[in-house]
């Protein structure tokens, strides 16, 4: 492939945010109370690792193939996510001291730590950040295989910040009005 300087900053930049992505979603893997949460975030990690290999294989000249295979396999991913969820939301609640949050609205209580919900603002705020930038690289590049690839990890990138905001949802974190 033969990038302008201009694209190959995208790309370099991109691969940056990826970088950024896996060490976000692998650390607060750790930090977070919530075995869901962990879960969902190691998950993540694994696509933002597949996300920053393929521009890694960008910046290097290689064109990646783009599995058939890759959008059943995060449709597939999502709804196992979806399924430990639910199983979870079915599941024993457990309170502990530390979940209460500093501010709860008379008449409505909350299932959370707040550390778990910083956690997952920041990181949906990471996810929309990411995503607008995948939008502007998409317009900058020539190639349509290349705009391709980079409209394949955005729209995974949205749906990292749709799980995000759903688990955020169902805990009470977020409250769209």
């Amino acid at each position: 492939m033969n990038f302008t300087q201009k694209e190959r900053t995208l790309l370099e930049d991109q691969k940056s945010h990826e970088e950024i992505c896996i060490q976000k979603y692998t650390n607060y893997a750790s930090l977070a109370q919530d075995q869901e949460l962990k879960n969902i975030f190691n998950q993540i990690a694994q696509t933002e690792q597949q996300h920053y290999n393929t521009i890694d294989q960008l910046l290097k000249g290689q064109v990646p193939q783009m599995q058939q295979g890759g959008s059943q396999q995060n449709q597939s991913s999502s709804m196992q996510m979806k399924s430990q969820q639910s199983q979870s939301m079915q599941g024993s609640q457990q309170t502990q001291a530390n979940q209460s949050p500093s501010f709860v609205p008379k008449g409505q209580s909350s299932n959370y730590s707040n550390s778990d919900k910083d956690l997952c603002s920041d990181l949906l705020m990471t996810e929309k950040y990411v995503s607008s930038t995948y939008d502007t690289a998409i317009f900058e590049f020539r190639d349509p295989q290349v705009r391709s690839i980079l409209n394949h990890i955005q729209k995974e990138e949205q749906q990292h910040g749709e799980t995000l905001y759903k688990y955020m949802e169902s805990k009470g974190m977020y409250q769209a009005k």
